[in-house]
């Protein structure tokens, strides 16, 4: 037997799909092709009145709108899509909505530095855990939801065998899974956030270890202050962060809702469940793990807006000075929001969101590059966001795709193209992993890009764009949108889909 059947293959991922409602005209959902056929009958209407003027227009507003509604790019952003960001681009410069000015002159309370945007309206709450460590709970009340934060250390894949990278992949599938059945949870997701590493801390880890003056060893010494003069050339801090979203909707009762769930409530309900989350957490190859408390996220918080405030966080507690922080003094003291970035005190950012995912098979390293630190990059922060579909709905949903991917076949019975092929294999592979006991998400995904103000802003965009290409994902800049996008790529929670103008809901099946 030859060394390469002994050897096992690396193990594929693959078969993600995006959501589409087919309606009866190519292009277009079941709302979408209830508005042209309505268009069509008063068409009708008028030509039997002989209103050939109406009739004309009526006909003109109809070939406009289809075209509106069915020009799409290859991001899968239509015509009207576009139309509407503008509109409301241009409403809120109009409105000076996209300036933002803190402090005592600013538009928060006198002598606060509150967050702005959505995230203005964001409350911040501590509870304690059924082991005594606190976290801190973020109130949305746009969403009616409450977010809890996770850090973790994850070790990475250097030096780990492919068996075990496999299991932890597993796991993290298994987690996922599991995520559908958790009580109340409306989505979860994870941010990986790289920037370069600060000398003080490794200058820091030292001190704290070295032993007694008496009994120190000289060259050892020379060697220990060589390491922490050279290590730190290159370097980077790597931070891994679960956030997870509860709704305070109780749900319904005979048709009726209920009262929304209070803050105290809350706690008293997700407080004992925590441990046993975080535990499952570092079964996935996390690391360890703990909730962050609420000074925890003030701090991540007012250094994502402010990367200098990184350093002096940093030199105070190598001075051993307890800082406090409240959270309406985590926002910036000035922020500005352009069509394609976003400025934010010292800072310069570019958010992008995903359109498109990996095509075909691919291995559990194909995030490897696009996820690695970058020396331009004052920071990088990767959230992917995911929603557990209810194990109650699975079984429609995929359903549904099997029978839209029928019916993208049938459209050319003599020769269907490649991908409505394609688009049926995954399909039914789909439905029968889902019979087997396979859980079904929907998710999607953020990446910012943080850079100081003198840094040449085309070269690092350039460079976060060539590495997404290289883990095969499409990105697409948040444009008109950049403060939105930057806010709900940090791991607090937020869903974009409840920031809309028009409905998630609705433009899915236009």
């Amino acid at each position: 037997m030859s060394a390469e059947e002994t050897e096992s293959k690396p193990r594929t991922y693959g078969n993600w799909m995006k959501p589409e409602e087919k309606g009866i005209l190519p292009g277009l959902g079941p709302l979408g092709t209830g508005i042209i056929f309505m268009v069509c009958i008063v068409l009708v209407l008028l030509v039997i009145k002989t209103e050939w003027i109406a009739a004309a227009c009526v006909t003109l507003a109809g070939v406009m709108l289809l075209w509106l509604v069915t020009h799409r790019d290859q991001h899968g952003k239509s015509a009207a899509d576009k139309i509407i960001v503008r509109v409301g681009w241009w409403r809120s410069r109009r409105k000076k909505e996209n300036v933002w000015r803190a402090g005592t002159l600013g538009y928060g309370r006198p002598g606060s530095v509150m967050l702005p945007g959505i995230l203005g309206q964001v409350e911040l709450a501590e509870g304690t855990d059924a082991t005594g460590v606190p976290f801190g709970v973020l109130f949305c009340p746009r969403q009616d939801t409450y977010t809890v934060v996770v850090n973790s250390s994850p070790s990475g894949e250097d030096l780990v065998d492919r068996d075990q990278i496999d299991r932890w992949v597993a796991m993290w599938g298994v987690f996922k899974a599991d995520m559908a059945d958790e009580q109340g949870l409306q989505h979860f997701g994870v941010t990986i956030e790289t920037r370069p590493e600060n000398p003080l801390q490794l200058k820091q880890e030292v001190d704290r270890l070295r032993g007694p003056r008496e009994e120190e060893d000289e060259f050892s010494m020379s060697v220990l202050q060589e390491i922490v003069r050279t290590y730190p050339r290159g370097s980077t801090d790597v931070q891994a962060y679960l956030f997870f979203t509860f709704s305070a909707d109780r749900g319904k009762r005979k048709g009726v809702s209920t009262k929304k769930k209070r803050l105290q409530e809350f706690l008293q309900e997700f407080g004992p469940r925590l441990p046993y989350l975080v535990q499952k957490v570092q079964e996935t190859g996390a690391g360890a793990c703990h909730p962050m408390s609420a000074q925890e996220l003030c701090r991540y918080v007012r250094i994502a807006y402010d990367s200098q405030a990184k350093d002096l966080f940093e030199e105070a507690d190598a001075l051993g000075q307890d800082v406090t922080m409240d959270w309406s003094q985590c926002g910036p003291m000035a922020a500005e929001a352009s069509w394609d970035s976003y400025r934010h005190d010292g800072d310069v950012s570019v958010t992008w969101e995903l359109t498109q995912a990996p095509r075909g098979a691919v291995q559990s390293s194909i995030l490897r590059r696009f996820l690695s630190p970058q020396a331009n990059l004052s920071s990088k922060r990767v959230t992917w966001l995911f929603r557990p579909v209810p194990p109650e709905k699975t079984g429609d949903l995929v359903d549904s795709d099997v029978i839209t991917a029928q019916y993208q076949m049938t459209l050319n019975k003599s020769k269907p193209t490649a991908r409505a092929m394609r688009r049926m294999r995954a399909a039914t592979q789909t439905a029968e992993e889902e019979a087997n006991g396979a859980g079904l998400e929907n998710f999607s995904a953020f990446c910012t890009a943080t850079i100081a103000k003198d840094a040449d802003l085309h070269d690092a965009t350039a460079a976060v764009e060539s590495l997404a290409a290289t883990a095969r994902l499409r990105l697409r800049k948040v444009y008109g949108s950049q403060d939105s996008a930057f806010a709900a790529c940090l791991p607090l929670g937020l869903d974009t889909r409840r920031y809309t103008v028009i409905p998630a809901e609705v433009s899915e099946k236009l």
